[in-house]
């Protein structure tokens, strides 16, 4: 939601425990940089993807939201100079179209390109620099019913991740007030008036139903398309309706690249 921008924690939600936890001023503004200051370049982010792994011993990676395609093209061409053991484990690729209320309205409406654009042209990318199998894909951004999330499998995603959805699944009304602290729902709010509408119990229950019959109907939608399970779904089982209103074949607008050879430094 907030590409190129960083984040901020109004002061009316910095309570006297989130400063003693993050170090900041209670009741002041805490501003998040849009980047690390240290990374200043696709090779500084590398090293970082490196150091993080090897200090935590787990599969480290990063999310990104797509500007422009051939950005991609650096970052996969400074990984395959460096070897596949420099590669991140994953890249989570966010639509533009993911967010949240507390984000400006110009980023949601004209910075970034959709998921359904950037997801496909990353995996392609991964396939033609020879990357594929080193790096999982992850998908984010409005993940929300059964027909898109089947759909970014389609696209390549190995993974799928979803707020939005468990938003609505606790309850969330989209009344755009998460940066307020006036949340009416109880989701994004620290005051503890409005806390009281967000009950645990109750909610965990809807919850887990939701990602149940999520799975269920994804499932359904594969068995569908005639194949034994959602992995196995491919670009050929889906269609794209244009702005004509008629439909093409997802592996036709996103046809198989021609591999790309580059010599590693190693």
């Amino acid at each position: 939601a907030k590409p190129g921008k960083g984040g901020i924690l109004p002061g009316e939600k910095v309570t006297e425990e989130i400063a003693r936890i993050r170090g900041i001023e209670v009741g002041k503004d805490a501003y998040s940089p849009n980047r690390h200051p240290d990374i200043n370049s696709f090779d500084d982010l590398i090293d970082m993807v490196n150091r993080v792994r090897n200090v935590t011993g787990k599969p480290t990676g990063f999310k990104m939201v797509v500007g422009a395609p051939n950005q991609i093209d650096v970052l996969l061409s400074a990984i395959v100079k460096r070897g596949q053991d420099s590669a991140p484990d994953f890249i989570t690729i966010d639509g533009a179209e993911g967010g949240t209320g507390a984000a400006p309205m110009s980023l949601i409406d004209s910075v970034g390109m959709s998921l359904r654009e950037s997801l496909p042209i990353m995996v392609d990318k991964l396939k033609q620099y020879g990357l594929r199998d080193r790096i999982k894909v992850v998908a984010s951004g409005k993940l929300v019913t059964p027909g898109s999330v089947a759909g970014a499998l389609c696209a390549g995603a190995d993974f799928i991740t979803s707020a939005r959805g468990f938003l609505f699944s606790l309850g969330c009304i989209q009344a755009l007030q998460c940066n307020k602290n006036t949340c009416p729902t109880g989701i994004t709010t620290h005051d503890p008036k409005f806390q009281k509408g967000l009950h645990p119990p109750t909610k965990a229950t809807r919850v887990s139903s939701y990602i149940n019959n999520m799975v269920k109907e994804v499932g359904i939608i594969a068995h569908s398309c005639g194949v034994k399970s959602p992995r196995a779904l491919s670009r050929s089982h889906a269609r794209i309706v244009m702005g004509t209103g008629r439909t093409q074949g997802m592996d036709e607008l996103f046809p198989e690249l021609e591999p790309i050879k580059i010599t590693s430094i190693k």
